[in-house]
């Protein structure tokens, strides 16, 4: 009877196990708290395996890690090298530790277990969840509920931590702390305290030739030539020949060459005079690993947190040189020497540079741009030879710079004159009595009502005095306010560190005219029809200060 029972299914042949090939995924990331090959890599390597012992149907094809990759991220590399080979038939099974591991984008992970795995006929196991595709108990329903749900937790707590994460990294920003993965060119980290930058030795002096060249005259394009034939490597080739894996998306296509916009960034880099600039871009989402630009109002910017390797002087004349208009010919690497200087008085355009070729020489000749390029009715060409310019503007800043000389000694004498500190004294002696009248007319006034209420004096009185004494009060309070004003404006010394003084004086007599002296004290040079000049020179507010001081202090200095 019980052969008869079973006599169909013994009649059929015998069922061929399917050879399990399986890819073992391992899993960590950054806001685990671990490095490469660390103790949960390690843990999930042998809980993977021990899980295998017990199930000799299961063959290993390979361990597939990808450490320090967000679970919201599916475009980590050794994800997608497993499923290459998912998709070529060289695995057919998947095991994790648990859901986690192989995701926490609720989205994309059901995609891949509910669509591709189904499709492929791909096992799924993963040992924490209690999930296994190839049991009868976990049936279409079954694996969407239990799946779903754990999916649906991860993607929740993925979210979560990335607020967290992100809350974290901007107060530490905002404490001046160095958060990237990689220093900023010229710099390393501090192996003390990797919050904290200290100058490269090796790349530091390549940050101060670029700045250095740009104030000097050199285009941009022709420091990154400069460069190249120097055969120093960009920060992306240097910072990969110190062995750190650092990758930029045009490296391989630039082959250790410099571009022209790596030159710039340096030069725009605030980083290179102490200030720690970040919070430049942040990923869409925490799904979404892609970066958008940040404004640059809502950078965090703390200053002073690190030796700098640029001076501000210097950093300030190279942002002057980006807001004028300045171009090179392709094949010049030198900028003009007025480039970006020069302005026509009445429509302010910039003036161009041409060449006139005569059988007598050839000279080089400045012009409106506004003029050539529309009509003579728009404006007139206010042209300028180049050399009578150079020499005009040699002898005006020559002047400015004689001016500055001369007011620096006159300051100094004023702050050290006798006469001054005369003066000084008169005006405290005046304050000293004016405040004891004061002192004195305020008991007054506190004084009458007690007087009134006591019959020594009459409500007439009382009123008529107490108007006096308030004018009286009055007056005073004015006097002591000019005096005060005069003792700050007249004993105060001018400071040593006026901008004006600091930059014209050190010049002395110019032999030459140079790009780096015109960076450093020319705003803008205006060219009037007929070939005058007006120059607008940096630094008017600090030229005002010193000229407010000294007609202050000078004239009474001169009427004592």
């Amino acid at each position: 009877m019980a052969i008869a029972k079973y006599a169909e299914l013994l009649e059929r042949p015998p069922q061929v196990s399917i050879p399990w090939k399986a890819a073992l995924y391992i899993r960590l990331s950054r806001e685990d708290g671990d490095k490469a090959e660390s103790n949960s890599i390690t843990s999930q390597r042998e809980i993977l395996k021990e899980y295998l012992k017990l199930h000799p149907d299961i063959e290993i094809y390979d361990f597939y890690v990808d450490d320090g990759w967000s679970g919201t991220n599916f475009d980590r590399p050794d994800f997608k090298r497993m499923m290459e080979d998912i998709y070529s038939g060289k695995v057919n099974c998947v095991i994790v530790k648990d859901l986690s591991r192989f995701g926490r984008n609720y989205t994309d992970t059901g995609h891949y277990l509910d669509n591709v795995f189904v499709r492929y006929q791909i096992r799924f196991i993963a040992l924490n969840n209690g999930v296994d595709t190839a049991t009868n108990n976990m049936n279409a329903a079954t694996r969407c509920i239990t799946v779903g749900v754990q999916n649906v937790i991860n993607e929740s707590l993925a979210a979560t931590t990335s607020v967290n994460v992100r809350g974290t990294l901007n107060v530490n920003r905002e404490q001046g702390k160095f958060i990237g993965s990689f220093a900023t060119y010229g710099y390393m980290k501090d192996p003390a305290d990797h919050h904290k930058l200290i100058i490269d030795p090796e790349s530091a002096p390549v940050v101060e030739l670029i700045f250095r060249k740009f104030i000097d005259g050199r285009s941009i394009i022709g420091i990154a030539k400069d460069l190249n034939e120097m055969g120093i490597p960009n920060p992306t080739r240097y910072k990969q020949l110190k062995g750190l894996n650092y990758q930029h998306p045009a490296g391989q296509k630039l082959d250790g060459m410099w571009p022209d916009s790596s030159v710039r960034r340096i030069l725009r880099n605030e980083m290179y005079i102490g200030n720690m600039v970040q919070g430049k871009t942040t990923t869409i989402s925490y799904k979404i690993s892609k970066c958008r630009n940040i404004p640059q109002s809502d950078w965090i910017v703390v200053e002073n947190t690190h030796e700098a390797i640029i001076d501000k002087d210097t950093f300030e004349k190279a942002q002057s040189l980006f807001n004028q208009f300045t171009r090179t010919s392709p094949k010049k690497r030198d900028i003009d020497l007025f480039s970006g200087f020069l302005r026509c008085a009445d429509c302010h355009a910039a003036m161009g540079k041409k060449t006139n070729n005569h059988s007598y020489g050839t000279y080089h000749y400045y012009r409106c741009s506004t003029a050539r390029k529309m009509n003579k009715s728009a404006c007139s060409n206010h042209t300028i030879r180049a050399d009578k310019l150079e020499s005009a503007v040699m002898t005006t800043v020559q002047t400015m710079v004689d001016v500055a000389i001369a007011m620096d000694k006159l300051v100094k004498h004023i702050n050290n004159s006798p006469v001054k500190k005369q003066e000084s004294n008169h005006i405290h002696s005046a304050i000293a009595t004016h405040e004891a009248e004061l002192t004195k007319y305020r008991q007054m006034v506190l004084d009458l009502y007690p007087d009134w209420k006591n019959d020594l004096i009459t409500k007439e009185e009382y009123l008529r005095l107490k108007e006096q004494l308030n004018e009286k009060i009055s007056g005073l309070e004015h006097n002591l306010t000019i005096l005060q004003k005069a003792q700050d404006e007249f004993t105060g010394e001018f400071p040593e560190d006026n901008k004006f003084f600091t930059h014209f004086t050190k010049y002395g007599l110019i032999e030459k005219l140079t790009r780096p002296l015109l960076v450093e004290l020319v705003d803008k040079i205006y060219i009037h029809e007929g070939g005058n000049i007006t120059i607008k020179f940096k630094f008017e507010d600090a030229y005002e200060q010193a000229m407010e001081f000294i007609n202050l202090n000078y004239e009474a200095i001169m009427s004592a």
